[in-house]
């Protein structure tokens, strides 16, 4: 049995976007594939580095969590946005 994660980078559930994440999902679950899903825009983590690279941060539990489901799955989808030839900035943060 496959493990699909889905990785939606777009801030708003409104959008073309995420309308694309569901329709996927929606087909993903007509099979006997196990879903997860990771909504970027609702993790809660810290992007700056407090100390810099003097002293190790504690992931928060969001990117714990996310760093799981994308270790345990076995196909990836990116659902994000591109601006002008720019990769959203909070995806690589």
């Amino acid at each position: 049995m496959k493990h699909v994660l889905i990785i939606n980078g777009h801030p708003d559930k409104e959008s073309f976007n995420y309308a694309l994440s569901e329709a996927y999902k929606k087909g993903v679950n007509k099979t006997d594939s196990i879903l997860s899903q990771i909504n970027i825009a609702e993790l809660e983590f810290n992007p700056n580095l407090q100390f810099g690279y003097r002293k190790r941060t504690a992931l928060e539990p969001d990117l714990v969590d996310a760093i799981e489901k994308i270790k345990q799955a076995d196909h990836i989808v990116w659902v994000l946005v591109v601006w002008l030839s720019c990769i959203n900035e909070r995806v690589y943060r």
